[in-house]
């Protein structure tokens, strides 16, 4: 795949992100949808411009870290948005 590929892919995502706001649908599904595709993205970003395609370690071992950290973090302020409901 070439840098060119990737930038249409790119644009092709975040067009798609774009359209989510357009349509109707359920915020649940419309938030799944668009932390798919905002990862999609970041993938293509690091894998192809950050050029980790080619480097050791490989990077999945770099992200599942990342990933429990991001979890933890998404935990530890769970708490925070659920207040949200009750000041309304």
């Amino acid at each position: 795949m070439s840098y060119v590929a990737v930038w249409i892919a790119l644009v092709l995502l975040t067009l798609a992100e774009v359209s989510l706001a357009w349509v109707r649908t359920a915020p649940a599904l419309m938030l799944a949808l668009l932390l798919i595709l905002s990862f999609a993205k970041a993938a293509l970003i690091a894998w192809y411009f950050m050029h980790l395609k080619t480097r050791r370690p490989k990077p999945l071992t770099l992200l599942i870290p990342a990933l429990f950290l991001c979890i933890g973090l998404l935990l530890a302020l769970l708490p925070d948005g659920l207040r949200v409901w009750t000041l309304r």
